[in-house]
């Protein structure tokens, strides 16, 4: 059977469900206020026996008083369901249309809105019965719970489908610079959390940058230890794209802890042999302290972060900030630029860290460590003088959603 025919057929089934489910709401709504009270009461009986201990058993004024007090709440369940199951088949039938997941959930909520208001209108027609608002929401919020797990589900099953296929974004952005005839082509790559890195290499080949930048959290502390790391063979393959120059995150240096995140109240300092190690793969680590690359000066801002504070070593950026020639900063953390950096002179800073905010909606990250919930710095350029990127890995169990990996390519040009 063709494709077309099959979706025909599932569009089909979907129609008749969604026109029998509100078919079924009609005629409940349609029994009068005995009738309604009377079905209704006589399900409420059958769920006490099957729930309550000993129920048969018990007297019958006792009885009485369980099924009264189970009968409203069960009634309202029962709006619930049948609601519920509504909003469910529209989101489903909806589904099978292309587009945005979010329109379609919103489209099904206020499908299951509009005829849980006629369903209430329906009820005047009944003796003894009448419509209540509150009736309303109570019933479309059944819509909303089972929407909502369609949601979900459909969010993780792109989320996999994500993993399996290409799905790193390459960003552009350009920078002015006073400097005269400086032409210089960066890439960004943050946080990366000892992610696979074939696609992330092969994206740096194509675009051939000048330079390579990883501002922190390129792996943990265990994992700049472990002289087999991935890291340090990631580490070598930039360096033989371009000059790569690297700076800690907060991972780097043991601040978080599985179980205990702030179990070392205050960083360690990178190991010589680790040093060693970095420095035998090409690349440039920088720890507080900056070099220079023709008329180009890089610092790498150490991550700050601690059991107490979060804040960057005020010396090392200083001396920094009074050095000659074009600077850009490596700084792990975005939340530094505004209250410590923005306030120097340093030409460019590149940061990572926030992740993209986890979860993006309407272009605003939800949440950033460092910055907490509705965070204002996630992605993007602030005032020229600041790039931030989303990051290319993800060390959570939370799912990146509306929120590709992010390789940041800077163009700087006079």
């Amino acid at each position: 059977m063709k494709k077309k025919t099959k979706l025909l057929l599932l569009r089909v089934l979907l129609g008749v469900l969604i026109l029998a489910n509100m078919v079924v709401i009609f005629l409940f709504s349609a029994q009068n206020g005995e009738e309604s009270g009377k079905t209704s009461g006589e399900v409420t009986k059958v769920v006490a026996e099957v729930t309550v201990k000993d129920f048969a058993q018990k007297p019958a004024q006792e009885q009485t008083k369980i099924i009264e007090k189970m009968h409203p709440i069960l009634r309202k369940l029962a709006h619930m369901t049948e609601f519920g199951s509504l909003g469910a088949l529209i989101f489903l039938l909806l589904l099978t249309w292309k587009g945005s997941v979010w329109w379609r959930f919103g489209a099904s909520l206020a499908g299951t809105f509009l005829y849980a208001c006629t369903d209430e209108l329906h009820q005047l027609l009944a003796e003894d019965r009448g419509p209540q608002f509150i009736d309303v929401l109570i019933d479309t919020s059944g819509a909303l719970i089972t929407c909502s797990v369609l949601l979900a589900v459909v969010l993780l099953i792109k989320h996999k489908k994500g993993k399996k296929s290409s799905h790193m974004q390459t960003t552009h952005y350009e920078i002015k610079s006073t400097v005269k005839d400086l032409r210089l082509r960066l890439a960004l790559a943050s946080d990366l959390h000892g992610c696979e890195t074939d696609e992330i290499l092969a994206c740096l080949r194509k675009e051939q940058p000048d330079m390579i930048l990883i501002p922190g959290d390129l792996t943990d502390d265990a994992g700049l230890r472990d002289k087999d790391n991935a890291c340090y063979q990631f580490l070598r393959d930039c360096t033989a794209i371009a000059p790569t120059y690297y700076s800690l995150g907060n991972h780097e240096l043991a601040c978080y802890h599985k179980g205990n995140p702030w179990r070392h109240p205050h960083p360690r300092s990178v190991p010589a042999e680790v040093k060693a190690r970095i420095a035998d793969t090409g690349a440039v680590l920088l720890d507080n302290e900056s070099v220079l690359h023709g008329v180009v000066r890089i610092c790498g801002l150490t991550s700050g972060i601690n059991g107490k504070k979060n804040e960057p070593d005020a010396t090392a950026l200083k001396r920094f900030a009074s050095e000659s020639g074009y600077r850009i900063l490596l700084c792990h953390h975005p939340e530094y630029f505004m209250p410590y950096i923005k306030e120097t002179d340093i030409e460019l800073t590149v940061c990572g860290h926030a992740h993209g905010g986890q979860w993006r909606f309407f272009g605003r990250g939800t949440y950033a460590p460092g910055q907490g919930i509705f965070p204002k710095y996630t992605a993007g350029v602030l005032e020229n003088r600041c790039v931030i990127s989303r990051g290319l890995g993800n060390h959570t169990r939370i799912p990146r959603i509306f929120n590709k990996p992010e390789l940041v390519i800077i163009h700087i040009q006079s």
